[in-house]
C-alpha cells in the first residue's frame, strides 16, 4: 500500500519522521503561527465574529476527525482504537457542544482537559514511526492543533479559568474512564493509556520502571497540571 494512505499499524518500519525532526518542528511552529493568528483573530472580533469563527474552527475539527473514517474504512485499515475514546478524541465533540452552545463549565473542561493533553500529543507524539507525508500524520498534527487552539482562543476573548468549575468535569471524566476500561478489555484497545503507556509517550518511561502501576500516577499527573494551570492565572490576577 502506498505509504501515504498506510496507518501506524501497517506502516513499514524505517520510514518514520522521528521526534523532534525537521518535519516535527516544522509542525510545531506552524501550529503555533496558527494558534496566534486565530486567537488574536478571535480577541478583537465582536459577538457575532466570535460565534462564527468557534462554529468553523469546531467544523475543521469534526471534519479531521472524520477523515479517519474516510481513510481506513475504504482501504480496509480500520479498527477499534480508531473509536473516539481517548481524550483528545472526546475533545472533538466538546469543542462542536462549546461552539453551537457556549457554556462556562465546557470550556472550563476545554481548558483543563483538552487542552494540556492535546498539547502533551503535539510535544511527544506517539505517530513518528510514519512519515511526514502520511494522512495520519497530517491528520494527527492538525487536529490536535485545533484542539489546543480553541481554549487558547477562549482565554484571549475574556475566559477566565476557576478552579470551582473543574468540580463539573469529573463526572464525566469519571464515565470516559469506565468507558475506557470495558473498551479496552473487550476490544484489546488502549484507551486513555490505561493499558500501556504507548511509545513515545512520557507513561511508556513510568511503565518501564514500575510495571502497570504507572496508572496510580494518573492523579498526581493532574494534579501538578492543575496545579500550574491555575495558580499561575490566580497570580495574574485572570481568575
Amino acid at each position: 500500500m502506498d505509504a501515504f494512505l498506510c496507518t501506524k499499524t501497517t506502516i513499514g518500519e524505517g520510514m518514520g519522521m522521528g521526534s523532534y525532526s525537521p518535519c516535527h518542528v516544522l509542525w510545531l511552529a506552524a501550529g503555533a503561527l496558527y494558534i496566534v493568528i486565530v486567537s488574536r483573530l478571535y480577541a478583537r472580533g465582536g459577538a457575532e465574529s466570535r460565534c462564527t469563527i468557534r462554529i468553523l474552527v469546531a467544523l475543521l475539527v469534526l471534519a479531521d476527525e472524520a477523515l479517519k473514517y474516510l481513510v481506513t474504512i475504504p482501504t480496509g485499515q480500520w479498527e477499534w482504537s480508531f473509536l473516539p475514546l481517548h481524550l483528545c478524541s472526546i475533545s472533538v465533540f466538546v469543542i462542536a457542544l462549546h461552539a453551537f452552545h457556549p457554556d462556562e463549565r465546557v470550556a472550563e473542561y476545554l481548558y483543563a482537559v483538552s487542552l494540556p493533553t492535546a498539547l502533551m500529543a503535539l510535544v511527544f507524539p506517539n505517530w513518528m514511526m510514519l512519515p511526514c507525508w502520511n494522512w495520519e500524520s497530517i491528520h494527527s498534527f492538525t487536529i490536535h492543533i485545533l484542539i489546543v487552539s480553541y481554549p487558547v482562543m477562549l482565554l484571549c476573548g475574556g475566559f477566565r479559568p476557576c478552579f470551582r468549575r473543574l468540580v463539573y468535569s469529573f463526572p464525566f471524566l469519571a464515565v470516559a474512564v469506565v468507558v475506557a476500561v470495558v473498551a479496552n478489555r473487550f476490544l484489546d484497545t488502549n484507551f486513555l493509556f490505561l493499558n500501556s503507556g504507548d511509545e513515545g509517550n512520557p507513561l511508556s518511561f513510568l511503565e518501564k520502571l514500575v510495571g502497570g502501576w504507572y496508572v496510580l500516577a494518573f492523579p498526581l499527573i493532574a494534579a501538578l497540571v492543575w496545579s500550574i494551570m491555575y495558580l499561575v492565572p490566580r497570580r495574574l490576577k485572570w481568575s
